[in-house]
């Protein structure tokens, strides 16, 4: 099988990235080609050069909020829980954060999370945490601005990211996503908001929040706990407005028992593998 990638994220590696290792684990003899000779083309949103190209079949791959349109598309790889009648598989970006192959990193995630910190204490969980709540986001959506405004009525939050005065120091060799985690297992909160409310759209905040050691205060749609254990943060999709949820974080802060009963609430109801994922997508292109 031969495959070209196109239109994927500045730092994007077509030798080292989630999907070619899981089609690799997947087939036998995945190689990478030109656009002109593959079999597959999986293209993004962050360009439009697939367009040029129709000799082959096409698979769209969307971690954002966007649909695929299956008049550019025969497949798509995407967050949605549709199946589009049986074209598009659902892959969350979560998984792009995870080093389900071990290979360490992938350029751009620069840094992954070892499989074994989805179960276990890690150097970031094991951390005393000395400060309380601390948000990293480089997109200015309101609905972030504003939860950050409500909880700094109660106590100050320290806000990271290029809309911000704080930066993320860089520690070691590691990278950006170690660096993240590095600084936000400080805190007892994480604000980690997605970026929109879709079902299914789950990207790495919630994640990153929950392997920190933190309790995240998160915003996503319901259905996040089709992917999540819903009991292990403060979504505020559970709450009739933010006033709601700041009274609950306020009651968990001066509470050692019930913060101690929502930080240890595992991430997941069952822990995640790739099995039924690469039988989805055998028996999509066999």
């Amino acid at each position: 099988m031969k495959i070209c990638f196109l239109d994927f994220w500045s730092g994007f590696d077509p030798q080292n990235n989630f999907l070619i290792h899981l089609f690799r684990s997947t087939f036998e003899n995945v190689s990478l080609s030109s656009p002109y000779e593959c079999d597959y083309i999986i293209y993004s949103i962050f360009g439009s050069e697939h367009k040029n190209y129709n000799n082959c079949k096409k698979i769209f791959f969307t971690g954002e909020n966007v649909r695929p349109n299956f008049n550019e598309c025969d497949y798509s790889f995407s967050f949605d829980f549709d199946s589009y009648q049986g074209k598009n598989i659902r892959i969350p970006l979560w998984y792009f954060y995870i080093d389900w192959f071990n290979v360490k990193s992938y350029g751009n995630p620069n840094w992954l999370l070892p499989v074994n910190y989805l179960t276990e204490q890690n150097e970031f969980t094991i951390k005393e945490k000395e400060k309380f709540c601390s948000t990293v986001f480089s997109s200015p959506y309101d609905h972030r601005f504003n939860m950050v405004k409500r909880i700094n009525q109660y106590k100050n939050v320290d806000c990271f990211g290029k809309c911000h005065e704080l930066q993320i120091p860089q520690q070691g060799n590691h990278g950006g996503e170690y660096d993240k985690l590095n600084v936000i297992s400080n805190y007892k909160f994480s604000i980690c908001f997605e970026n929109s409310e879709y079902p299914g759209y789950f990207t790495e905040k919630l994640l990153h929040a929950k392997i920190a050691g933190n309790i995240p205060i998160y915003y996503s749609d319901k259905s996040f706990k089709e992917d999540f254990n819903e009991r292990c943060c403060l979504n505020l999709v559970n709450y009739p407005s933010m006033e709601y949820l700041l009274s609950d974080i306020i009651r968990i802060d001066n509470n050692k028992k019930d913060y101690k009963k929502i930080l240890s609430e595992p991430l997941f109801e069952s822990v995640p593998d790739l099995t039924i994922l690469s039988s989805q997508i055998y028996n999509l292109l066999s």
